[in-house]
């Protein structure tokens, strides 16, 4: 399971850990399997959410995934638990957005 926190724009060191932190969402690996053509696309931008490793998104990161999930959505016909796993995703991404924050992704 991938977790992750809201984390301060300015945030640029991955904290130790993620108490005081207000937790966004999980994602487990079979909706990161499902959704990694997009996570790759990410990469290209310079946000990589790997999923068996602890990671820092800066704010700009979080923005340049959210166009990425934004500009890919899953077309008519798609699996439902791709369907479901992309809303997941897009979900905490507009949320971090919104706030104007960060995420920080603790694999546990």
């Amino acid at each position: 399971m991938l977790d992750l926190y809201f984390v301060e724009p300015a945030c640029r060191h991955l904290p130790k850990d993620p108490r005081g932190l207000e937790h966004a969402g999980s994602v487990d690996l079979d909706v990161h399997r499902s959704l990694a053509a997009l996570f790759d696309r990410c990469i290209q931008k310079g946000a990589d959410l790997k999923y068996f490793e602890d990671s820092l998104l800066r704010g700009e990161q979080v923005v340049a995934m959210l166009e990425i999930f934004t500009a890919n959505a899953p077309e008519t016909g798609a699996q439902r638990g791709q369907i479901a796993a992309f809303k997941s995703m897009h979900a905490i991404l507009t949320r971090a957005k919104a706030q104007g924050m960060g995420l920080a992704a603790f694999c546990d």
